[in-house]
């Protein structure tokens, strides 16, 4: 698929399954979702935090993970810096990152794929493809449906494209 802004095939698919998934099981029906119903469902699952971070402009955030002796936690840091509507993008990639097990290892060259996987995961977490289809029919204008789901334009772009809406 050339076109795909995300070429990756079943990890692609698989992303977007584990996102519906995760809005199906928080019963979220409407935009925006809200990314702390999604959190507070992972913490019966994840010990879990997210935190603003002062970071350069060049980092969105990042995903932390601790072992002790009792077990692990994880840490979302996000750039407080970055627009609202990236924020909430890179929270959502940082959770596709932990769902998926993503971890950086020393010396660890290519990882593209798992950060294209960690944005179709975002992607479909914060706009599911159930919804914009729905929404679209009635909002046809994207400055207003990325508002409504408090995304960016850029973002809403790519998944009408890829929900072929557009």
């Amino acid at each position: 698929m050339e076109n795909d802004p995300i070429n990756l095939g079943p990890r692609k698919t698989a992303a977007k399954n584990l996102a519906k998934k995760l809005i199906k099981d928080t019963k979220i029906s409407e935009a925006p979702v809200s990314l702390q119903t999604i959190i507070e469902h992972l913490q019966s699952t994840y010990t879990i935090s997210v935190q603003r971070v002062n970071f350069p402009t060049e980092v969105s955030g990042l995903l932390v993970k601790c072992k002790e002796v009792d077990g692990e936690y994880y840490t979302i840091g996000f750039n407080e810096n970055h627009p609202w509507c990236r924020r909430r993008f890179t929270i959502a990639h940082e959770i596709g990152h932990l769902l998926f097990g993503h971890v950086c290892k020393k010396g660890q060259k290519d990882e593209t794929d798992d950060e294209k996987e960690a944005d179709a995961f975002a992607g479909e977490l914060l706009i599911p493809t159930i919804l914009i289809k729905k929404d679209f029919g009635k909002i046809k204008k994207v400055p207003e449906l990325s508002k409504l789901y408090r995304v960016s334009a850029e973002a809403l772009t790519i998944k009408l494209m890829d929900a072929r809406l557009l």
